[in-house]
């Protein structure tokens, strides 16, 4: 499936485009090994993993894709466990690539006394190196590559977050990349967030702003 089948291809000059990042907001990600991968949502430098019933079921109908190492697509269907999404992988698809979208998140209204616009997220969750997603963020060596709808993402964000709770805040050249190294042994799990101002509706609902998240799961 094509990115502009998933979500509009937005104009390169948007106004009002934002470039944030926020640790303390929630995220998808993943976790596994050749025989079985687990999607967590929650806060990975807090060990906090939502459960359901509870905040897990916010997280409606994701779409995972499995990569082979030849670079062939497999859509399967994660299931809901106590504290995180099981998805299934067998002989033919161990070892590749997953690749979640959870584009059917409710509209978030505003929250607080501090005025705030309405806005839709959509979050994403990369293991692996095939395939890509709307926002994505890639690996090569000590290279992360950070792109929205193809295009690099410059001068924006991300964080890496060690086994440990630990984290490195870095920031994007003009291309999109930003160097890093990985210490200790187990796995880093590494955000960037990217926000616009584009409205719309969803489920009957308009919102101002488009929030998208993504996560990259690194073992060392």
């Amino acid at each position: 499936m094509k990115l502009s089948q998933i979500i509009p291809v937005c104009s390169a000059a948007i106004v009002g485009a934002l470039l944030s990042f926020n640790v303390a907001a929630h995220a998808l990600w993943l976790e596994g090994d050749n025989a079985a991968t687990k999607l967590y949502f929650g806060e990975y430098p807090e060990n906090l993993r939502e459960t359901s019933p509870g905040r897990l079921d916010s997280i409606i109908d994701p779409r995972v894709a499995l990569i082979d190492k030849n670079g062939v697509e497999k859509l399967v269907e994660a299931s809901r466990e106590s504290n995180y999404f099981s998805i299934p992988q067998g002989a033919s698809t161990a070892g590749a690539t997953v690749l979640v979208q959870a584009l059917k998140q409710s509209i978030r209204e505003p929250q607080g006394e501090i005025p705030s616009p309405t806005y839709r997220r959509f979050l994403y969750a990369r293991l692996g190196k095939g395939g890509s997603l709307p926002l994505d963020i890639q690996d090569t060596g000590n290279l992360l590559r950070l792109t929205f709808m193809g295009k690099p993402v410059p001068k924006a964000e991300i964080v890496v977050i060690a086994p440990n709770g630990w984290e490195k805040h870095l920031r994007t050249d003009e291309k999109g990349e930003a160097t890093f190294t990985l210490l200790e042994p187990g796995l880093y799990v590494v955000e960037a967030k990217y926000e616009m101002n584009k409205p719309g509706e969803f489920d009957g609902k308009a919102y101002a702003v488009e929030s998208h998240k993504a996560t990259l799961s690194l073992y060392k």
